[in-house]
Formats: structure tokens, C-alpha cells, sequence
């Protein structure tokens, strides 16, 4: 601490012009001591040794000589120990310290404050300063600065008796110890050192002070810090300072003074939330113009950070820093309270520079993980460099993070890429968003890209646009669309809301629950919000076609919607839609309309949409269908039909329905019909005309849970009334009533009475889907063709015809079925006697068919079942199929005297082989037992033929024997003795894959019937007998007999061609290129 005690210094000389004569006598005539110029000097010595000096510098001159000296000289020594002991009294009295103190006092001053010291001590020799109890106040205000325990400083005086004023002090330590300083700022910004001071230098100093190779400590030091502005409160505690001389190697103006700089136990409070137990450690180098920080470091729970740099000016703060620090979001959140809750690390690197307001940033950060109040970060990595002065900045970087969620919106892989500039509050940013997938409330945006986007904030008005938004696809639960683009979207929002337009946006394909639409256009769209509401205008949209549930729709044209949204609630509506013309998958609507669309939206997802819907026609299936009008509502839980009434199926309907479409919904049809033609309903299930003729009408009155009616609960009751058609038109008119009552599932017949000319079907009881069914069905009929004709032949039951058709069975004669049908009607137990007038198999009448049928959940079992033939004969057999498992069917049978002929026409041949073996008569006995049907079978089939025709030849007796094992049958013998020649024959067949492998010889067989099955032209008129050995090797799947291998070699004898006689024939045959190449080669010609 400097001391100054400053005497005035008087006016020099007036003249110092050796040359001036005038200068010099006025010289000569002074009566002071003063120093006198050279040549004035010399004049004045030389007039003081003549006798009578003339000047009054020679007469003073001459009166100091020897005597006069000796006397002055013992004078001075008694004035020196005078002043010494006057001195010493002084001292002791405490005048110097009282003295000194007000100079520090007085020095204090000229900086603007009020010192007071209560205690002050200098030591003697004054080496030493001890000063206690200081106290610092703003001179003008009064406000307390800050106050120090105790200041001790060791100085050094310089040629402290030389005979002169001037002193040059050097403070060699400074201690301080207990300092405490308040550093505050009202809420006009206010310090409370505005009013220090650094006084302007003094000339004329008799005090030079020197600090520069001081050693300054300070111990115990507290530094308070208070911004009522802006809420901030802290201490520095526990303060402690040591600064070194500087090198006194190096020149002083450059020199530097180790630092080392520490705090800790500090606090820092922002809003009344204190963050406690902060360090500052510092170390640095420093000059009156100059800072080198080779590190400081801060530690607290909230952050670590850690600085080095240069600061080349620090008073006009020029710098250049390199800054790392760690950032605990969770202890700052817990810390503040601040009403966000913050979670996770973030890390800052990088480089400050700066002069003055000008600063530049050239730095990353980087945080696995970070959250506020619902917003999460994963994954951040931030690069940027930005300049700026003052409030003004331009940065410009690249940010990228794994994962940005809030709440139900979440964005993955995002990056973000661009430049941002402002000042203070307003800003404007360019550049552009790219994020892999957006998810938000059970919606998947992938592909997302915001190119050229703008965002600008000035005087609280924000502005954004984007040149065009991009998505490769938009993804719901339900519903999905690809190739999303928004072009020229615009953003105004300020205090007074906020306002989009769109100038296009446009979609790909959309697909949703089985429906597709081939692009979406909505041009001109227009978004205002103020006050709670938001409205949203289009100016009109063009619906691609669109297919759903088998049905197409052209490219719709919609001339403007609007929606307004208030308090999460949206409402909206369209222009009247016209659909056009609508194909189905059998047929076509027209002229659909949608007149009045309607919908709203409510907060919790809800939905409900309404219009009134117009048909002006059209087809189904093979029925012409007239206009129809509804009613139709959709909501999130149901699709109404309300007040429909229809011209269908050449009749009419009305009522409404309720189809619930939400779980826990239910459902609830309401309807009269009158004059439906019975045709037209089974028609469009059919996709094929079924032959019925007749009107219904009735009504029904159904609910059911969700859309399962065979839950349902109500009332059904129809009346068939049959129409008048010719024997030749082909249609069965059918009538009668069938009347049901529901109540939860259980259907109750209160009547079934059908009839048509030749059919009567009648049931009572019970039936249920689910539960217990309790049916007595009778079913008589005097022609079976009918049935077939209406149920199997019509389409109705495509299954069963291509069956029937695939083995050329039909149906004819007497047929009536009896019995009961109990349990779940899904998996019904049917107990009863079928007995059928005639089955047909590929035009041969087989015989009269009669079985018991008795079907559970467990197996089909058919006992007692009876093929009789006309002429007596026929077959007993039994089959037991059970309806768990695999492989594991058995059918047993007994042939006695069946008709060999109807069994070649039931086997899987082609109409070309059948017609071959069409002249077979012969009576079949015998047993067949098969178990595992159809792939693991297991079993034998023996069977013996009497005498008869084989192929048109005489047949005395056939016996064959087969085997079964897994999907392989083994023909193991066919020995068939002919009046003419004898068969013996072996192979196998396989059931899964169709292929066949024959092998067979014969003797003296008909030469003839031997060529016929080589169908060859031109070889009619040969006869005779022959021995044949043949292979034959294909697949029955195959469609025509070039598929198969056949290879055969033969010997023919006694050979006639065309009446003449030929003798021995040889016969070879083999298939090459699909093709069978015979060879005839006899010896006719020698």
C-alpha cells in the first residue's frame, strides 16, 4: 500500500541565459541561498574575496568564513539532537502513525473512497506498516466496500538520509489477512463501486512507490456478490492470493507475476436456490497489460470446467481460451429447483477468442444423454464456430443426436445443419433438418428432410419457411403413405397468433386396412390460430383412385375443406363429394354421392363423421341394384346407416343399422324388406346365378356385440313366396317361412318350412355358433338333381362342386336326410339316416346309397353304409374319420358281386382309358381294409372276378392283390386268365405324388386288342395272337398319356394283314419325345 507525502517544490529561476548580463546582475542582487547560474557563480565568488564586496551574493558571501563556521557547525549539532530527541517525542506520541494514517486516508480519497482505520502502527527504522480494523466505504454514498482484519507491509526507503526530497519506497511483502469485500448491483444495474475513481497522475512526486517486486499474499479473504437484477447472490470464501515478483531477469515492461489463485466452500444462489461447496483454483502470469492462465479450473457439483489461455490485454480484454467442461444437468436441476427438471451430462470443448465486445467460438459439445421435463436427448454431438460482438453473433454448425423425444413426438437420427445470426432476442436462422423417423402419437414419419429452412425471430414476430419438406413414408396403426412432399411452407407467429400457408402437399400411395389410394394432392392451404383456435383452409384436394374391400373408386375432385380447432378439439368439413362410379368385385355403383361431409375430432382420439350418402344405381353380380340414400355417420366406435332405404334385388328395404367398430361396442340392425328376389342375395355371395325363383319379405331386428352376429340378440322372420316359371327355364320356385328368435347366441326356430316342386325342408329346435344347439332336420326330396343343381352346381358351395365334378359323381332319384344336430353349430354333433335314389359316377349309375351318419367333435363315423346295385349286387362298407390328428382315417368294405364295370368307372382314369375298358362285365367280390388315410396307410385289398368280359374280351377269371404302405400302394399280382391268352401284371402307385410304375406280360392275347392300345392308325385289319412283356412308367396328374414312358417288345403269331397271311410279327415300342414309336417288322416278305 503506497504512502505519499508530497511537498510543493518552489519556482525555479526565472532566467538560466549565461549570456545575458541582465539575467546575471539580477542574479548577483538575490539574499537567498539559491542556487545561481555558472556564470553568475563565478561573478559572485570573485566579488566576495576583494575587501568590500560590492553584491549582496559577495557580502553574503564574505560573512561565511572560518570562525562563522566553526559556529554554525556546533549550532547545527545541537539543532540535530534536538530534532532527534523532538523526533523520538513525536514517535512516541503516536503523531507519525497519526500522520501517516491520514496520508493513506487522504490517498484512499483521491480513489473515491472513505478509509477508517482503526488501528495503525509504522515500525522504526520504517520498514514496516501494520494496520488493523480497515474499513472501506463510497465516499459519496457511504456504502460499504469491503474491510480488511489486518495489513502488514515491509517496505524499503531508498538513500533514506540523502540530502534531498525526494524518496523512492519499495514494498518488498504485502500480507493481508481477513478480507471482506461486497460487490453489488441494484436493480437498475447499479454498482456499488461506480463511483471509484483512478485519480489522474501528480507531478512534482517527492514519494515514488514500487510494487513490482513485491510479495503479496492474502489469506482468509470473502468477496460477497449480489445482483438484485438479475437474482444472483454468491460467496467466495476461504480466498486466498499469493502473488510473486516478476523475473528480474527479464525487462520489467514485460515481465510477468506468478499467480496462484484459489477459493473454496463457495456459494452461488440464483432466484433464492444456492449451489453450494464451489472451488476456484487458478494458476496465472500476470502484468499491468498482460494475463498468461496456465490453468484454472472450477469445481462444484453442478459443473467441472477447466481454462487456459492468453489474455494479451486484459484491461482492453483481448483473449484467446481453450475451455473443457462437464455439466451435471441432475445436480443443477435438483440444485435450482428451478421448476424443469433436468437430467444427464454435457461436455463443452473448444476455443474462445475475443477483444473487447468482439469474441469468437470455435467448439463441440457432446452428451450420451440428456432430459428436461420430458424431453430427451441421446446421442448429442454438436460442431460449431461462431463470431459476434456485443449482442449481435452469426454461428454456423452442424448438430446431430441418436434420439430427440418429447412426450408421445420423437425424432431418431437427427441432424440439423446450418447458420444462425442475431441480436439480443432476434435471430435468423438458414439451414436444413434431416431425421431418420419422426414417431408421435401412434404415427412413424421416415425419411424426414425440411430443405432451404428459414427461421427468423425480430422484434417478437417469428418467421419460418422451408422451400419443401420430404418424407419417404407416413406410418399408422392403420393406415400407411409414401412419398410425402409439402412445397413452399410459410410460418408467421407473434403476439397475436400464428398464421401457415402451404402452397401444395401432396402423398403417394396410401394404404389403410385393406383400402389403397393411388396419391393425394391438397393445394393452397391456409392456417390461422389466435386465441385458442386454430382454422385450417383448403382450397381444394384431388383423391387419387382408390380401392377397398374389392371395390375401386376413380379420382375424386374436392372443392375445399375447412377445419377449426379449439382446445384439442377438431372440427371439419367438405364440399359435397362425388365419388362417381364405384366398381366391385362383381359389379359396380353409381353415381355416389357424399352430400354435407361433417367431422370432428375430440382431444382423447375420438372421432365422428357424417354425411348424407346418395347411390343412383348399378350392378351386383348378375342383379341389377336401384338407388339408394342413408344417413351414414362413423364415429371411433361405430358406422351408422341411418333412415336407409334402398331399391334392391328388384325389391326394396329400409331401417337403419349400427355397425360397432370399437371394442366393447354393439352393433344393432333394424330393417323391413319386401319383394327381394331370393335369388339375388345367394347370387352375389355366389358370384354365379343360382337357379331359385321366388320373393322375400320380412323383417329383422338384431343386436350383437361388435360385429359378431352369431352373438345376437332378436328377432328374424321372412316369407318366401315363389314365382311361376316354365319346366324349361331352369329356375326352382321356392317358398315358405323361416321365422328365428335370438338371445345371446341361442337361435330359436319358431318355424323352417321350405318347399320347392320337387324338395321339402323342415327343422325345429335350437341352434347356436357357441353354444348348445339342439336341431331336428328333415329333408326330403323325389329329386335329387334339384338339390345338387341349387346348392352344388350354382356356385354356392364352389368346394364341393369342383369335388363332385373332379370324380364325376351326380345326383339323382329319392334323397332324404333325418337326423339331429346338437352341440356348437361350429363344431356340430350330427347324428342321422342319409339315403340317396341313385349315385352316378362319371355317367355309370352305380346304385341306391344308404348310410347312418353320426358326426362329433371327436370323429365322422358312417356305419352301415350300402351301395345296392340294380341287379342285387353291391357293397357293405364303413368308414370311421377321426377329426383330431393326422393320417389316421379307416375304411373297411365288403364287395359282393359288384358290377366290375362300375368300378373301372370309378377309378381316376382318363375318358379315353374308361372308354377302352367299357365293355367289362364281370362280378367283383372281396375285402379292402385301409387304416392311417391318407399318408400312413396300412392295410391289404384282395379281389377275385368271376367269369365274364375284360375290355370286350372273354374273361374266365381275374385275381389282384394289393398292399398299402404310408402313401404308396403295391400292386402285388393281377392274374387274369382270358379265353384267349393269360395276364399277369404288378406295380405300384403313389397317392401323393400320382406317379405310377406298371409292369406286365402277356400271352396269347389278341393281337388286335394288343395294337388298339398302341392307338395307331392302319392297323384295324391285323389279327392273330401275340406274347407281350410292357413297362409303363408316369403321373395320373399328368393331362394327357405322352407324359408317360411306356416301353413294350412283343412277338406276334400266326399273323394276317388285310386277309393274308403274314406269319410272325414282331412288335417294339418306345416312348422318345413324348412320342411312342412303334416298330412292326414281319416276315411277309421273306
Amino acid at each position: 500500500m503506497s504512502v505519499d507525502d508530497r511537498d510543493k517544490q518552489s519556482e525555479g529561476d526565472s532566467s538560466r541565459s549565461a549570456s545575458d548580463k541582465e539575467s546575471i546582475k539580477d542574479a548577483l542582487q538575490s539574499e537567498t541561498d539559491q542556487p545561481l547560474p555558472p556564470a553568475a557563480e563565478a561573478v559572485a565568488n570573485r566579488d566576495a574575496q576583494s575587501p568590500h564586496p560590492v553584491t549582496p551574493q559577495g557580502r553574503r558571501r564574505r560573512f561565511l568564513n572560518r570562525r562563522n563556521l566553526i559556529i554554525a557547525t556546533t549550532a547545527a549539532a545541537v539543532g540535530v539532537v534536538a530534532l532527534i530527541l523532538i523526533i523520538l517525542i513525536v514517535y512516541r506520541l503516536g503523531y507519525v502513525d497519526r500522520y501517516v494514517a491520514a496520508q493513506i486516508k487522504d490517498t484512499f480519497a483521491k480513489y473515491g473512497i472513505r478509509a477508517e482505520i482503526k488501528t495503525f502502527h509504522a515500525g522504526y527504522p520504517p520498514e514496516t506498516v501494520e494496520m488493523l480494523g480497515v474499513e472501506l466505504y463510497d465516499q459519496q454514498t457511504g456504502e460499504k466496500l469491503g474491510k480488511i482484519d489486518r495489513v502488514l507491509a515491509t517496505i524499503r526507503i531508498q538513500d533514506l538520509y540523502a540530502l534531498n526530497l525526494q524518496r523512492n519506497i519499495t514494498l518488498k511483502d504485502l500480507k493481508i489477512e481477513g478480507l471482506e469485500a461486497w460487490v453489488t448491483f441494484d436493480e437498475q444495474g447499479r454498482s456499488n463501486f461506480r463511483n471509484i475513481h483512478i485519480p489522474p497522475p501528480e507531478t512534482n512526486r517527492r514519494i515514488l512507490f514500487a510494487y513490482t517486486a513485491a510479495n503479496i499474499e492474502v489469506r482468509s479473504g470473502v468477496i460477497h456478490y449480489g445482483d438484485a437484477r438479475h437474482e444472483i447472490s454468491g460467496e467466495a470464501r476461504n480466498l486466498k492470493a499469493v502473488i510473486l515478483p516478476k523475473d528480474p531477469n527479464v525487462a520489467p515492461e514485460v515481465g510477468l507475476h506468478p499467480i496462484t489463485l484459489s477459493v473454496s466452500n463457495s456459494t452461488f444462489t440464483y432466484d433464492g436456490r444456492p449451489i453450494n461447496n464451489i472451488d476456484i483454483e487458478a494458476q496465472l502470469r500476470m502484468n499491468e497489460t498482460r494475463a498468461e492462465i496456465q490453468e484454472l479450473v472450477l469445481r462444484s457439483p453442478v459443473a467441472e470446467a477447466h481454462l487456459s489461455g492468453i489474455m494479451d490485454d486484459w484491461r482492453a480484454l483481448s483473449y484467446q481460451l481453450n475451455i473443457t467442461s462437464t455439466v451435471d444437468l441432475t445436480q443443477l436441476s435438483d440444485a435450482l429447483q428451478s421448476g424443469t427438471t433436468l437430467r444427464g451430462t454435457g461436455n463443452f470443448s473448444g476455443v474462445v477468442t475475443g477483444r473487447g465486445d468482439q469474441y469468437k467460438v470455435e467448439g463441440s459439445i457432446k452428451s450420451d444423454s440428456l432430459a428436461a421435463d420430458g424431453v430427451r436427448l441421446q446421442g448429442l454431438n454438436v460442431t460449431a464456430n461462431g463470431t459476434g460482438q456485443g449482442q449481435s453473433y452469426n454461428i454456423n454448425g452442424r448438430a446431430v443426436a441418436s434420439l430427440l423425444s418429447a412426450g408421445e413426438f420423437q425424432l431418431n437420427n437427427v441432424q440439423l445443419v446450418g447458420g444462425v445470426m442475431g441480436t439480443g432476442s432476434d435471430f435468423r436462422w438458414v439451414g436444413e433438418l434431416r431425421a431418420v423417423a419422426e414417431r408421435s402419437y401412434g404415427t412413424t414419419i421416415t425419411g424426414l428432410i425440411l430443405q432451404d429452412a428459414r427461421a427468423e425471430m425480430k422484434d417478437g414476430v417469428l418467421t419460418a419457411s422451408s422451400r419443401q419438406f420430404v418424407a419417404n413414408s407416413l406410418t399408422s396403426s392403420s393406415a400407411r403413405a409414401n412419398g410425402l412432399t409439402a412445397s413452399d411452407v410459410r410460418v408467421r407467429s407473434d403476439n397475436n397468433g400464428t398464421t401457415a400457408t402451404v402452397a401444395k402437399v401432396k402423398a403417394g400411395t396410401i394404404t389403410a386396412s385393406g383400402a389403397k389410394v393411388n396419391g393425394v394432392t391438397a393445394n393452397n392451404l391456409g392456417i390461422v390460430s389466435r386465441n385458442g383456435v386454430t382454422s385450417v383452409v383448403v382450397k381444394d384436394m384431388q383423391v387419387g383412385s382408390t380401392s377397398a374391400a374389392g371395390a375401386e373408386i376413380g379420382s375424386i375432385n374436392i372443392a375445399g375443406a375447412r377445419l377449426s380447432i379449439r382446445g384439442g378439439r377438431m372440427e371439419g368439413s367438405t364440399a359435397d363429394i362425388n365419388a362417381g362410379m364405384v366398381k366391385l368385385a362383381d359389379g359396380q355403383v353409381e353415381n355416389v354421392k357424399l352430400a354435407k361431409p361433417v367431422f370432428v375430432v375430440e382431444p382423447s382420439g375420438r372421432y365422428r363423421a357424417s354425411a348424407d350418402l346418395s347411390i343412383g344405381g348399378g350392378v351386383l353380380g348378375q342383379m341389377n341394384m336401384g338407388q339408394a340414400t342413408a344417413k351414414l355417420v362413423a364415429t371411433s366406435s361405430e358406422i351408422q346407416l341411418n333412415n336407409f332405404t334402398a331399391d334392391i334385388f328388384q325389391g326394396k328395404a329400409n331401417g337403419s343399422a349400427r355397425i360397432a367398430i370399437a371394442k366393447g361396442a354393439s352393433s344393432h340392425i333394424a330393417a323391413t324388406f319386401s319383394d327381394i328376389e331370393i335369388s339375388g342375395p345367394f347370387t352375389a355371395f355366389a358370384g354365379a346365378a343360382v337357379p331359385l325363383a321366388g320373393k322375400a319379405t320380412g323383417q329383422v331386428d338384431l343386436s350383437f356385440p361388435g360385429t359378431d352376429f352369431k352373438q345376437a340378440t332378436g328377432t328374424l322372420s321372412t316369407r318366401f313366396t315363389a314365382d311361376s316359371v316354365g319346366t324349361d327355364s331352369g329356375r326352382v320356385p321356392l317358398s315358405g317361412v323361416v321365422a328365428l328368435r335370438a338371445n345371446r347366441g341361442l337361435f330359436l326356430i319358431d318355424q323352417v318350412d321350405l318347399q320347392t316342386t320337387a324338395t321339402k325342408l323342415k327343422a325345429i329346435g335350437q341352434f347356436s355358433f357357441s353354444g348348445d344347439s339342439n336341431l331336428n332336420v328333415d329333408l326330403n326330396s323325389s329329386d335329387a338333381a334339384e338339390l345338387q343343381a341349387v346348392l352344388i352346381s350354382s356356385g354356392l358351395l364352389p368346394e364341393a362342386e369342383e369335388q363332385m365334378r373332379s370324380y364325376g359323381i351326380d345326383l339323382a332319384g329319392q334323397l332324404t336326410f333325418n337326423g339331429t344336430v346338437k352341440g356348437r353349430l361350429s363344431s356340430p354333433d350330427l347324428d342321422g339316416q342319409l339315403a340317396l335314389g341313385s349315385l352316378l359316377v362319371n355317367g355309370n349309375d352305380l346304385g341306391s346309397l344308404s348310410a347312418a351318419m353320426r358326426m362329433t367333435a371327436a370323429e365322422l363315423r358312417i356305419d352301415n353304409g350300402r351301395l345296392t346295385e340294380r341287379d342285387g349286387g353291391g357293397m357293405q362298407f364303413t368308414l370311421n374319420a377321426p377329426r383330431t390328428g393326422d393320417n389316421n382315417t379307416t375304411f373297411e368294405a365288403t364287395l359282393d358281386r359288384v358290377n366290375a364295370g362300375n368300378l373301372i368307372a370309378a377309378l381316376p382314369l382318363s375318358k379315353a382309358t374308361r372308354a377302352q375298358f367299357a365293355d367289362t362285365q364281370a362280378d367283383a367280390s372281396g375285402q379292402i381294409k385301409i387304416t392311417g388315410i391318407p399318408n400312413a396307410m396300412s392295410g391289404s385289398a384282395d379281389l377275385r372276378f368271376g367269369p365274364g368280359r375284360l375290355a370286350g374280351e372273354p374273361l374266365q377269371s381275374l385275381v389282384a392283390r394289393a398292399t398299402f404302405s404310408g402313401s404308396k400302394v403295391s400292386i402285388e399280382n393281377v392274374d387274369a386268365q382270358l379265353t384267349a391268352g393269360h395276364i399277369v401284371a404288378s406295380g405300384s402307385y403313389d397317392t401323393t405324388t400320382k406317379a405310377f410304375d406298371l409292369q406286365g406280360r402277356a400271352e396269347g392275347v389278341q393281337l388286335a386288342r394288343v395294337l388298339a392300345l398302341t392307338n395307331r392308325p392302319g392297323l384295324e385289319n391285323v389279327t392273330g395272337t401275340a406274347d407281350v412283356s410292357a413297362h409303363v412308367v408316369g403321373n395320373l396328374s399328368e393331362s394327357d398319356f405322352s407324359a408317360y414312358q411306356i416301353t413294350f417288345d412283343g412277338l406276334g403269331k400266326d399273323v394276317v394283314i388285310n386277309g393274308r397271311a403274314a406269319g410272325t410279327l414282331a412288335l417294339v415300342g418306345r416312348t422318345e419325345n413324348k412320342q411312342l414309336n412303334v416298330t412292326l417288322t414281319t416276315g411277309l416278305f421273306g
